[in-house]
Protein backbone atom coordinates (compact mmCIF):
# COMPACT_ATOMS: atom_id res chain seq x y z
CA UNK A 1 0.00 0.00 0.00
CA UNK A 2 1.51 3.28 -1.07
CA UNK A 3 -0.44 5.20 1.50
CA UNK A 4 1.11 3.38 4.41
CA UNK A 5 4.64 2.61 3.36
CA UNK A 6 7.66 4.33 4.82
CA UNK A 7 9.60 6.21 2.18
CA UNK A 8 13.18 5.47 1.18
CA UNK A 9 15.77 7.46 3.09
CA UNK A 10 19.06 8.64 1.60
CA UNK A 11 21.17 5.82 3.00
CA UNK A 12 18.78 3.15 1.74
CA UNK A 13 18.69 4.77 -1.68
CA UNK A 14 22.49 4.84 -1.84
CA UNK A 15 22.62 1.18 -0.96
CA UNK A 16 20.21 0.33 -3.73
CA UNK A 17 22.04 2.40 -6.30
CA UNK A 18 25.41 0.97 -5.36
CA UNK A 19 24.12 -2.52 -6.17
CA UNK A 20 23.56 -1.62 -9.82
CA UNK A 21 24.11 2.08 -10.61
CA UNK A 22 23.16 2.01 -14.27
CA UNK A 23 20.50 3.78 -16.27
CA UNK A 24 19.04 0.43 -17.29
CA UNK A 25 17.87 -0.35 -13.75
CA UNK A 26 19.05 1.31 -10.55
CA UNK A 27 17.21 -1.28 -8.49
CA UNK A 28 18.05 -4.92 -8.00
CA UNK A 29 16.40 -7.13 -10.62
CA UNK A 30 13.95 -8.47 -8.07
CA UNK A 31 13.04 -5.14 -6.57
CA UNK A 32 11.13 -3.74 -9.50
CA UNK A 33 9.15 -6.80 -10.51
CA UNK A 34 8.97 -8.95 -7.42
CA UNK A 35 9.51 -6.71 -4.43
CA UNK A 36 6.60 -6.55 -2.08
CA UNK A 37 6.21 -4.60 1.10
CA UNK A 38 8.29 -5.62 4.02
CA UNK A 39 8.17 -5.48 7.76
CA UNK A 40 5.17 -3.68 9.14
CA UNK A 41 3.68 -3.29 5.69
CA UNK A 42 2.66 -6.96 5.44
CA UNK A 43 -0.47 -6.40 7.47
CA UNK A 44 -1.36 -3.36 5.40
CA UNK A 45 -1.19 -5.34 2.16
CA UNK A 46 -3.45 -7.96 3.70
CA UNK A 47 -5.85 -5.17 4.63
CA UNK A 48 -5.75 -3.89 1.06
CA UNK A 49 -6.44 -7.34 -0.38
CA UNK A 50 -9.45 -7.67 1.93
CA UNK A 51 -10.65 -4.33 0.57
CA UNK A 52 -10.28 -5.63 -2.97
CA UNK A 53 -12.65 -8.49 -2.23
CA UNK A 54 -15.23 -6.01 -0.92
CA UNK A 55 -14.65 -3.55 -3.76
CA UNK A 56 -14.61 -6.07 -6.58
CA UNK A 57 -18.33 -5.58 -7.23
CA UNK A 58 -20.69 -2.78 -6.27
CA UNK A 59 -18.33 -1.07 -3.84
CA UNK A 60 -15.58 -0.86 -6.44
CA UNK A 61 -18.01 0.96 -8.71
CA UNK A 62 -18.95 3.25 -5.82
CA UNK A 63 -15.31 4.06 -5.10
CA UNK A 64 -14.61 4.66 -8.77
CA UNK A 65 -17.54 7.06 -9.14
CA UNK A 66 -16.52 8.89 -5.95
CA UNK A 67 -13.00 9.39 -7.29
CA UNK A 68 -13.76 10.20 -10.90
CA UNK A 69 -16.68 12.55 -10.41
CA UNK A 70 -14.06 15.05 -9.28
CA UNK A 71 -11.74 14.15 -12.17
CA UNK A 72 -14.57 14.69 -14.66
CA UNK A 73 -15.33 18.12 -13.21
CA UNK A 74 -11.64 19.08 -13.11
CA UNK A 75 -11.25 18.10 -16.78
CA UNK A 76 -14.43 20.01 -17.64
CA UNK A 77 -13.13 23.05 -15.78
CA UNK A 78 -9.78 22.85 -17.55
CA UNK A 79 -11.37 23.51 -20.96
CA UNK A 80 -14.48 25.40 -19.92
CA UNK A 81 -12.79 28.78 -20.29
CA UNK A 82 -12.38 28.35 -24.05
CA UNK A 83 -15.87 29.72 -24.70
CA UNK A 84 -15.89 32.17 -21.78
CA UNK A 85 -12.85 34.31 -22.53
CA UNK A 86 -14.56 36.76 -24.87
CA UNK A 87 -17.44 37.36 -22.46
CA UNK A 88 -15.16 37.76 -19.44
CA UNK A 89 -12.84 40.10 -21.34
CA UNK A 90 -15.79 42.25 -22.36
CA UNK A 91 -17.20 42.47 -18.84
CA UNK A 92 -13.89 43.34 -17.18
CA UNK A 93 -12.43 45.22 -20.17
CA UNK A 94 -9.27 43.08 -19.88
CA UNK A 95 -8.70 41.53 -23.32
CA UNK A 96 -4.91 41.84 -23.00
CA UNK A 97 -4.76 39.81 -19.76
CA UNK A 98 -7.69 37.44 -20.13
CA UNK A 99 -5.50 34.48 -21.15
CA UNK A 100 -4.30 34.31 -17.53
CA UNK A 101 -7.59 32.60 -16.69
CA UNK A 102 -6.41 29.50 -18.56
CA UNK A 103 -2.70 29.89 -17.81
CA UNK A 104 -3.16 30.22 -14.04
CA UNK A 105 -5.09 26.93 -13.86
CA UNK A 106 -2.48 25.03 -15.90
CA UNK A 107 0.46 26.40 -13.88
CA UNK A 108 -1.16 25.62 -10.53
CA UNK A 109 -2.04 22.08 -11.65
CA UNK A 110 1.47 21.37 -12.90
CA UNK A 111 3.29 22.90 -9.93
CA UNK A 112 1.37 21.15 -7.16
CA UNK A 113 0.66 17.73 -8.69
CA UNK A 114 4.08 16.26 -7.82
CA UNK A 115 3.50 16.91 -4.10
CA UNK A 116 0.37 14.81 -3.65
CA UNK A 117 2.00 11.38 -3.84
CA UNK A 118 4.42 11.74 -0.93
CA UNK A 119 2.20 13.99 1.18
CA UNK A 120 -0.65 11.47 1.03
CA UNK A 121 1.81 8.68 1.82
CA UNK A 122 2.27 10.54 5.11
CA UNK A 123 -1.23 11.88 5.85
CA UNK A 124 -3.39 9.37 3.95
CA UNK A 125 -5.24 9.35 0.65
CA UNK A 126 -8.64 10.38 2.01
CA UNK A 127 -7.46 13.64 3.62
CA UNK A 128 -5.62 14.44 0.38
CA UNK A 129 -8.72 13.79 -1.71
CA UNK A 130 -10.88 15.90 0.60
CA UNK A 131 -8.37 18.76 0.49
CA UNK A 132 -8.17 18.62 -3.32
CA UNK A 133 -11.96 18.54 -3.66
CA UNK A 134 -12.50 21.43 -1.26
CA UNK A 135 -9.78 23.48 -2.97
CA UNK A 136 -11.31 22.85 -6.37
CA UNK A 137 -14.82 23.72 -5.16
CA UNK A 138 -13.63 26.87 -3.38
CA UNK A 139 -11.81 27.98 -6.52
CA UNK A 140 -14.96 27.53 -8.62
CA UNK A 141 -16.96 29.56 -6.09
CA UNK A 142 -14.38 32.38 -6.09
CA UNK A 143 -14.47 32.46 -9.90
CA UNK A 144 -18.25 32.67 -9.87
CA UNK A 145 -18.37 35.70 -7.57
CA UNK A 146 -15.20 37.45 -8.80
CA UNK A 147 -15.55 41.21 -9.12
CA UNK A 148 -12.49 41.70 -11.31
CA UNK A 149 -10.17 39.69 -13.51
CA UNK A 150 -7.42 39.16 -10.93
CA UNK A 151 -9.80 37.76 -8.31
CA UNK A 152 -10.98 35.39 -11.06
CA UNK A 153 -7.37 34.42 -11.79
CA UNK A 154 -6.82 33.77 -8.06
CA UNK A 155 -9.86 31.50 -8.10
CA UNK A 156 -8.37 29.62 -11.05
CA UNK A 157 -5.13 29.12 -9.09
CA UNK A 158 -7.08 27.66 -6.16
CA UNK A 159 -9.03 25.41 -8.56
CA UNK A 160 -5.81 24.34 -10.23
CA UNK A 161 -4.25 23.27 -6.93
CA UNK A 162 -7.30 21.12 -6.24
CA UNK A 163 -7.74 19.90 -9.80
CA UNK A 164 -4.15 18.71 -9.96
CA UNK A 165 -4.71 16.71 -6.79
CA UNK A 166 -7.92 15.16 -8.11
CA UNK A 167 -6.11 13.98 -11.25
CA UNK A 168 -3.16 12.48 -9.40
CA UNK A 169 -4.91 11.05 -6.36
CA UNK A 170 -7.65 9.28 -8.30
CA UNK A 171 -4.92 7.33 -10.09
CA UNK A 172 -2.82 6.78 -6.95
CA UNK A 173 -5.82 5.57 -4.94
CA UNK A 174 -6.86 3.07 -7.60
CA UNK A 175 -3.28 1.78 -7.64
CA UNK A 176 -3.58 1.23 -3.89
CA UNK A 177 -6.73 -0.85 -4.32
CA UNK A 178 -6.37 -2.66 -7.67
CA UNK A 179 -3.57 -5.03 -8.78
CA UNK A 180 -1.45 -3.86 -11.70
CA UNK A 181 -2.76 -6.38 -14.22
CA UNK A 182 -6.34 -5.23 -13.68
CA UNK A 183 -5.36 -1.61 -13.31
CA UNK A 184 -5.17 -0.73 -17.00
CA UNK A 185 -8.87 -1.31 -17.71
CA UNK A 186 -9.99 0.94 -14.87
CA UNK A 187 -7.46 3.57 -15.89
CA UNK A 188 -8.86 3.33 -19.40
CA UNK A 189 -12.37 4.00 -18.12
CA UNK A 190 -11.00 6.86 -16.03
CA UNK A 191 -9.31 8.36 -19.08
CA UNK A 192 -12.60 8.12 -20.94
CA UNK A 193 -14.28 10.17 -18.20
CA UNK A 194 -11.41 12.64 -18.23
CA UNK A 195 -11.58 12.95 -22.02
CA UNK A 196 -15.37 13.34 -21.92
CA UNK A 197 -15.08 16.13 -19.39
CA UNK A 198 -12.39 17.88 -21.42
CA UNK A 199 -14.40 17.48 -24.64
CA UNK A 200 -17.59 18.84 -23.09
CA UNK A 201 -15.96 21.76 -21.29
CA UNK A 202 -16.21 24.23 -24.13
CA UNK A 203 -19.75 23.18 -25.09
CA UNK A 204 -20.93 23.30 -21.48
CA UNK A 205 -19.35 26.71 -20.95
CA UNK A 206 -21.03 28.06 -24.06
CA UNK A 207 -24.46 26.72 -23.08
CA UNK A 208 -24.26 28.04 -19.53
CA UNK A 209 -23.05 31.43 -20.72
CA UNK A 210 -25.86 31.71 -23.26
CA UNK A 211 -28.55 30.66 -20.76
CA UNK A 212 -27.44 32.17 -17.45
CA UNK A 213 -24.16 34.07 -17.87
CA UNK A 214 -20.53 32.99 -17.63
CA UNK A 215 -20.42 33.02 -13.82
CA UNK A 216 -22.80 30.07 -13.62
CA UNK A 217 -20.40 27.95 -15.66
CA UNK A 218 -18.26 27.97 -12.50
CA UNK A 219 -20.93 28.14 -9.80
CA UNK A 220 -22.90 25.16 -11.09
CA UNK A 221 -19.88 22.93 -10.46
CA UNK A 222 -19.84 23.70 -6.71
CA UNK A 223 -22.79 21.48 -5.64
CA UNK A 224 -21.46 18.58 -7.73
CA UNK A 225 -18.01 18.76 -6.17
CA UNK A 226 -19.72 18.99 -2.75
CA UNK A 227 -21.52 15.71 -3.47
CA UNK A 228 -18.23 14.16 -4.61
CA UNK A 229 -16.52 15.32 -1.39
CA UNK A 230 -19.26 13.85 0.79
CA UNK A 231 -18.99 10.58 -1.12
CA UNK A 232 -15.23 10.52 -0.47
CA UNK A 233 -15.74 11.23 3.24
CA UNK A 234 -18.51 8.73 3.92
CA UNK A 235 -18.31 6.09 1.19
CA UNK A 236 -14.61 5.73 0.45
CA UNK A 237 -12.97 3.15 2.70
CA UNK A 238 -9.19 3.44 2.52
CA UNK A 239 -6.36 2.15 4.70
CA UNK A 240 -4.73 4.86 6.78
CA UNK A 241 -1.04 5.32 7.67
CA UNK A 242 -0.24 3.54 10.91
CA UNK A 243 2.31 6.12 12.04
CA UNK A 244 0.10 8.91 13.36
CA UNK A 245 2.63 10.75 15.49
CA UNK A 246 5.19 13.14 14.07
CA UNK A 247 3.67 13.40 10.59
CA UNK A 248 4.59 17.05 10.17
CA UNK A 249 8.21 16.21 10.99
CA UNK A 250 8.22 13.77 8.07
CA UNK A 251 7.12 16.38 5.53
CA UNK A 252 9.88 17.60 3.23
CA UNK A 253 8.89 21.27 3.46
CA UNK A 254 12.11 22.61 1.96
CA UNK A 255 11.99 20.22 -0.98
CA UNK A 256 8.28 20.92 -1.57
CA UNK A 257 8.85 24.68 -1.46
CA UNK A 258 11.79 24.67 -3.87
CA UNK A 259 9.97 22.34 -6.29
CA UNK A 260 6.83 24.49 -6.43
CA UNK A 261 8.76 27.78 -6.73
CA UNK A 262 10.99 26.39 -9.48
CA UNK A 263 8.06 25.06 -11.50
CA UNK A 264 5.99 28.23 -11.07
CA UNK A 265 8.88 30.43 -12.22
CA UNK A 266 9.62 28.20 -15.20
CA UNK A 267 6.01 27.79 -16.29
CA UNK A 268 5.33 31.50 -15.81
CA UNK A 269 8.31 32.39 -18.01
CA UNK A 270 7.36 30.03 -20.84
CA UNK A 271 3.70 31.09 -20.61
CA UNK A 272 4.34 34.84 -20.94
CA UNK A 273 7.50 34.71 -23.07
CA UNK A 274 6.69 35.57 -26.66
CA UNK A 275 3.05 36.25 -25.75
CA UNK A 276 2.38 38.89 -23.10
CA UNK A 277 6.08 39.78 -22.89
CA UNK A 278 8.99 39.48 -25.34
CA UNK A 279 11.55 36.76 -24.63
CA UNK A 280 14.11 39.49 -23.93
CA UNK A 281 12.00 41.13 -21.22
CA UNK A 282 13.81 41.26 -17.83
CA UNK A 283 11.01 39.30 -16.13
CA UNK A 284 11.46 36.39 -18.54
CA UNK A 285 15.25 36.64 -18.65
CA UNK A 286 15.46 36.50 -14.84
CA UNK A 287 12.74 33.87 -14.28
CA UNK A 288 14.27 31.12 -16.44
CA UNK A 289 17.78 30.96 -14.91
CA UNK A 290 16.36 31.53 -11.42
CA UNK A 291 14.04 28.57 -11.98
CA UNK A 292 16.99 26.40 -13.05
CA UNK A 293 18.98 27.48 -10.00
CA UNK A 294 16.15 26.66 -7.60
CA UNK A 295 15.56 23.32 -9.36
CA UNK A 296 19.24 22.53 -8.78
CA UNK A 297 18.74 23.33 -5.10
CA UNK A 298 15.70 21.02 -5.07
CA UNK A 299 17.69 18.13 -6.53
CA UNK A 300 20.46 18.67 -3.95
CA UNK A 301 17.93 18.78 -1.11
CA UNK A 302 16.19 15.61 -2.27
CA UNK A 303 19.48 13.77 -2.80
CA UNK A 304 21.46 14.80 0.25
CA UNK A 305 19.31 16.64 2.82
CA UNK A 306 15.71 15.36 3.00
CA UNK A 307 15.10 12.25 5.09
CA UNK A 308 11.86 11.53 3.26
CA UNK A 309 12.15 13.26 -0.13
CA UNK A 310 8.94 14.45 -1.73
CA UNK A 311 10.36 13.02 -4.98
CA UNK A 312 13.31 10.59 -4.71
CA UNK A 313 15.29 11.87 -7.70
CA UNK A 314 17.15 8.54 -7.96
CA UNK A 315 13.99 7.07 -9.45
CA UNK A 316 14.62 8.93 -12.71
CA UNK A 317 17.80 6.89 -13.17
CA UNK A 318 15.61 3.89 -13.99
CA UNK A 319 15.23 3.71 -17.76
CA UNK A 320 11.53 2.78 -17.60
CA UNK A 321 10.67 5.71 -15.35
CA UNK A 322 12.85 8.02 -17.43
CA UNK A 323 11.32 6.78 -20.69
CA UNK A 324 7.71 6.84 -19.45
CA UNK A 325 8.10 10.32 -17.95
CA UNK A 326 9.57 11.88 -21.07
CA UNK A 327 7.10 10.04 -23.30
CA UNK A 328 4.36 11.85 -21.39
CA UNK A 329 6.26 15.14 -21.50
CA UNK A 330 6.81 15.27 -25.25
CA UNK A 331 3.45 13.71 -26.09
CA UNK A 332 1.48 16.13 -23.90
CA UNK A 333 3.29 19.09 -25.48
CA UNK A 334 2.25 17.80 -28.88
CA UNK A 335 -1.34 16.97 -27.96
CA UNK A 336 -2.14 20.28 -26.26
CA UNK A 337 -0.67 22.19 -29.19
CA UNK A 338 -2.98 20.28 -31.54
CA UNK A 339 -5.99 20.83 -29.29
CA UNK A 340 -5.41 24.58 -29.34
CA UNK A 341 -4.55 25.05 -33.01
CA UNK A 342 -6.63 22.47 -34.88
CA UNK A 343 -9.78 24.53 -34.15
CA UNK A 344 -7.98 27.65 -35.41
CA UNK A 345 -7.12 25.79 -38.61
CA UNK A 346 -10.70 24.72 -39.31
CA UNK A 347 -12.10 28.18 -38.45
CA UNK A 348 -9.57 30.29 -40.36
CA UNK A 349 -8.78 27.99 -43.28
CA UNK A 350 -11.95 25.91 -43.67
CA UNK A 351 -14.30 28.72 -42.67
CA UNK A 352 -16.44 26.73 -40.23
CA UNK A 353 -18.15 28.09 -37.13
CA UNK A 354 -16.68 27.87 -33.64
CA UNK A 355 -19.24 25.21 -32.71
CA UNK A 356 -18.27 23.08 -35.71
CA UNK A 357 -14.62 23.60 -34.84
CA UNK A 358 -15.30 22.22 -31.37
CA UNK A 359 -16.94 19.17 -32.90
CA UNK A 360 -13.70 18.55 -34.85
CA UNK A 361 -12.00 17.69 -31.56
CA UNK A 362 -14.59 15.13 -30.51
CA UNK A 363 -13.15 12.46 -32.81
CA UNK A 364 -9.78 12.98 -31.15
CA UNK A 365 -11.32 12.38 -27.74
CA UNK A 366 -13.11 9.29 -29.11
CA UNK A 367 -9.70 8.03 -30.18
CA UNK A 368 -8.29 8.76 -26.72
CA UNK A 369 -11.10 6.78 -25.08
CA UNK A 370 -10.78 3.83 -27.48
CA UNK A 371 -6.98 3.66 -27.24
CA UNK A 372 -6.94 3.94 -23.47
CA UNK A 373 -9.56 1.25 -22.91
CA UNK A 374 -8.19 -1.13 -25.55
CA UNK A 375 -4.66 -0.93 -24.12
CA UNK A 376 -6.04 -1.64 -20.65
CA UNK A 377 -7.85 -4.75 -21.89
CA UNK A 378 -4.70 -5.89 -23.72
CA UNK A 379 -2.57 -5.55 -20.58
CA UNK A 380 -5.15 -7.36 -18.46
CA UNK A 381 -5.30 -10.28 -20.90
CA UNK A 382 -1.58 -10.59 -21.67
CA UNK A 383 0.26 -9.08 -18.72
CA UNK A 384 2.49 -7.21 -21.20
CA UNK A 385 2.69 -3.65 -22.45
CA UNK A 386 5.90 -2.97 -24.42
CA UNK A 387 4.68 -4.10 -27.84
CA UNK A 388 1.36 -2.26 -27.56
CA UNK A 389 3.32 0.82 -26.46
CA UNK A 390 5.34 0.70 -29.70
CA UNK A 391 2.18 0.28 -31.79
CA UNK A 392 0.57 3.20 -29.96
CA UNK A 393 3.62 5.42 -30.52
CA UNK A 394 3.51 4.64 -34.26
CA UNK A 395 -0.22 5.44 -34.32
CA UNK A 396 0.42 8.78 -32.63
CA UNK A 397 3.27 9.81 -34.94
CA UNK A 398 1.36 8.62 -38.03
CA UNK A 399 -1.73 10.60 -36.99
CA UNK A 400 0.22 13.81 -36.37
CA UNK A 401 1.98 13.35 -39.74
CA UNK A 402 -1.46 13.18 -41.39
CA UNK A 403 -2.49 16.41 -39.62
CA UNK A 404 0.63 18.06 -41.09
CA UNK A 405 -0.84 17.42 -44.57
CA UNK A 406 -4.01 19.42 -43.89
CA UNK A 407 -4.49 22.17 -46.45
CA UNK A 408 -7.14 24.43 -47.93
CA UNK A 409 -8.83 21.61 -49.82
CA UNK A 410 -8.79 19.00 -47.05
CA UNK A 411 -12.36 17.88 -46.41
CA UNK A 412 -13.91 18.28 -42.98
CA UNK A 413 -14.59 14.52 -42.97
CA UNK A 414 -10.87 13.85 -43.41
CA UNK A 415 -10.12 16.17 -40.49
CA UNK A 416 -12.51 14.17 -38.30
CA UNK A 417 -11.14 10.80 -39.41
CA UNK A 418 -7.40 11.51 -39.30
CA UNK A 419 -7.50 12.95 -35.78
CA UNK A 420 -8.64 9.56 -34.48
CA UNK A 421 -5.12 8.14 -34.95
CA UNK A 422 -3.16 10.50 -32.68
CA UNK A 423 -6.01 10.35 -30.17
CA UNK A 424 -5.85 6.55 -30.01
CA UNK A 425 -2.06 6.57 -29.66
CA UNK A 426 -2.17 9.24 -26.97
CA UNK A 427 -4.90 7.51 -24.96
CA UNK A 428 -3.11 4.17 -25.08
CA UNK A 429 0.27 5.62 -24.08
CA UNK A 430 -1.27 7.51 -21.17
CA UNK A 431 -2.43 4.21 -19.71
CA UNK A 432 0.59 2.13 -20.72
CA UNK A 433 3.23 4.52 -19.38
CA UNK A 434 1.42 4.80 -16.06
CA UNK A 435 1.29 1.03 -15.59
CA UNK A 436 4.89 0.60 -16.76
CA UNK A 437 6.09 3.32 -14.40
CA UNK A 438 4.37 1.77 -11.37
CA UNK A 439 5.54 -1.74 -12.30
CA UNK A 440 9.15 -0.58 -12.60
CA UNK A 441 9.64 0.33 -8.94
CA UNK A 442 9.23 -1.30 -5.54
CA UNK A 443 5.67 -1.02 -4.32
CA UNK A 444 6.48 1.66 -1.75
CA UNK A 445 7.27 4.12 -4.57
CA UNK A 446 4.11 3.75 -6.68
CA UNK A 447 2.53 6.93 -5.29
CA UNK A 448 5.53 9.19 -5.86
CA UNK A 449 6.19 7.74 -9.32
CA UNK A 450 2.57 8.41 -10.25
CA UNK A 451 3.04 12.00 -9.08
CA UNK A 452 6.16 12.22 -11.24
CA UNK A 453 4.18 11.25 -14.30
CA UNK A 454 1.47 13.80 -13.59
CA UNK A 455 4.14 16.43 -13.01
CA UNK A 456 5.62 15.74 -16.44
CA UNK A 457 2.15 15.85 -18.01
CA UNK A 458 1.30 19.15 -16.33
CA UNK A 459 4.50 20.90 -17.30
CA UNK A 460 4.27 19.42 -20.79
CA UNK A 461 0.82 20.87 -21.38
CA UNK A 462 1.88 24.37 -20.32
CA UNK A 463 5.15 24.29 -22.28
CA UNK A 464 3.36 22.91 -25.35
CA UNK A 465 0.80 25.72 -25.39
CA UNK A 466 3.57 28.32 -24.91
CA UNK A 467 5.80 26.87 -27.66
CA UNK A 468 2.96 26.46 -30.15
CA UNK A 469 1.77 30.00 -29.45
CA UNK A 470 5.24 31.39 -30.11
CA UNK A 471 5.60 29.39 -33.36
CA UNK A 472 2.12 30.35 -34.55
CA UNK A 473 2.43 34.05 -33.77
CA UNK A 474 5.88 34.40 -35.33
CA UNK A 475 5.01 32.60 -38.58
CA UNK A 476 1.66 34.36 -38.94
CA UNK A 477 3.15 37.79 -38.28
CA UNK A 478 5.98 37.23 -40.74
CA UNK A 479 3.64 36.03 -43.49
CA UNK A 480 1.24 38.91 -42.99
CA UNK A 481 4.00 41.52 -43.15
CA UNK A 482 5.29 39.90 -46.34
CA UNK A 483 1.95 40.17 -48.15
CA UNK A 484 0.06 43.09 -46.62
CA UNK A 485 1.46 46.50 -47.48
CA UNK A 486 0.17 50.06 -47.36
CA UNK A 487 -0.31 52.97 -45.00
CA UNK A 488 -2.82 51.11 -42.75
CA UNK A 489 -1.14 47.69 -42.99
CA UNK A 490 -0.14 47.63 -39.32
CA UNK A 491 -3.70 48.27 -38.18
CA UNK A 492 -5.07 45.52 -40.43
CA UNK A 493 -2.41 43.05 -39.29
CA UNK A 494 -3.11 43.89 -35.66
CA UNK A 495 -6.81 43.11 -36.15
CA UNK A 496 -6.00 39.83 -37.88
CA UNK A 497 -3.57 38.79 -35.14
CA UNK A 498 -6.11 39.49 -32.39
CA UNK A 499 -9.10 37.65 -33.83
CA UNK A 500 -9.44 34.70 -36.19
CA UNK A 501 -12.99 35.88 -36.94
CA UNK A 502 -11.49 38.93 -38.66
CA UNK A 503 -10.46 36.73 -41.61
CA UNK A 504 -14.02 36.58 -43.01
CA UNK A 505 -14.56 40.30 -42.50
CA UNK A 506 -11.66 41.31 -44.73
CA UNK A 507 -12.14 42.44 -48.35
CA UNK A 508 -12.51 39.46 -50.68
CA UNK A 509 -9.27 40.18 -52.52
CA UNK A 510 -7.32 39.98 -49.24
CA UNK A 511 -8.91 36.85 -47.78
CA UNK A 512 -6.88 34.22 -49.75
CA UNK A 513 -3.62 35.86 -48.65
CA UNK A 514 -4.62 35.90 -44.99
CA UNK A 515 -6.00 32.35 -45.15
CA UNK A 516 -2.67 31.24 -46.61
CA UNK A 517 -0.83 32.94 -43.76
CA UNK A 518 -3.02 31.19 -41.19
CA UNK A 519 -2.48 27.86 -42.95
CA UNK A 520 1.30 28.33 -42.90
CA UNK A 521 1.22 29.23 -39.19
CA UNK A 522 -0.97 26.25 -38.28
CA UNK A 523 1.17 23.90 -40.37
CA UNK A 524 4.31 25.15 -38.59
CA UNK A 525 2.67 24.24 -35.27
CA UNK A 526 1.68 20.81 -36.59
CA UNK A 527 5.24 20.12 -37.80
CA UNK A 528 6.50 21.04 -34.34
CA UNK A 529 3.94 18.58 -32.94
CA UNK A 530 5.30 15.88 -35.27
CA UNK A 531 8.86 16.43 -34.02
CA UNK A 532 7.62 16.22 -30.42
CA UNK A 533 5.70 13.05 -31.30
CA UNK A 534 8.86 11.42 -32.65
CA UNK A 535 10.67 12.38 -29.44
CA UNK A 536 7.85 10.75 -27.47
CA UNK A 537 8.19 7.57 -29.53
CA UNK A 538 11.94 7.42 -28.95
CA UNK A 539 11.38 7.91 -25.22
CA UNK A 540 8.85 5.08 -25.18
CA UNK A 541 11.48 2.74 -26.64
CA UNK A 542 13.55 3.19 -23.47
CA UNK A 543 10.95 1.42 -21.34
CA UNK A 544 11.53 -2.17 -20.26
CA UNK A 545 8.93 -4.94 -19.92
CA UNK A 546 8.08 -5.51 -16.25
CA UNK A 547 5.79 -8.07 -14.70
CA UNK A 548 2.18 -7.00 -14.20
CA UNK A 549 1.10 -8.89 -11.09
CA UNK A 550 -2.40 -10.13 -10.30
CA UNK A 551 -2.24 -9.29 -6.59
CA UNK A 552 -1.48 -6.19 -4.58
CA UNK A 553 1.41 -7.99 -2.93
CA UNK A 554 2.91 -8.55 -6.40
CA UNK A 555 3.07 -12.31 -6.08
Amino acid sequence: MASTRDSLDVDETDALLEQQPSLDNPFTPESADEAGPSGSDDGLVAQAEELIEELSNAKLASVFVSLYMGVFLAALDGTIVATLLAHIASEFDEMRNVSWIATAYLIACAAFQPLYGKLTDIFGRKPGLVFASLSFGLGCFVCGIAGNLWVLVAGRVISGIGGGGLYALSTITLSDLVPLRKRGVLQGVGNILFGTGAALGGVFGGLMTSAFGWRWAFLVQVPFIAVSTLAIVFALKLPQPTQAAGRLLRVDFLGSFTLVVSLVLFLFAVAVGGNQLPWTHPVVVVSLPLSALIMGAFVYIERYVAKEPVIPVELLADRTIFGASFTNWFMTMSVYSILYYLPIYVIAVKGVSETTAGVALISNFVGVAAGSFASGVYMRNTGRYYMIAMVSAVSFVFGVALICTFGRNTSYTAVLFWTLFPGAGYGALLTITLIALIAAVPQKFQAVTTSIQYGFRGTGSTIGVALSSAVFQNVLLRRLHEHIQGHNADAVIDRIMNSVEEVRRLPLYLQPTVIGAYLAACRAVFVMCLVLGVCAGVSAMLMREHTLHNTLGRK
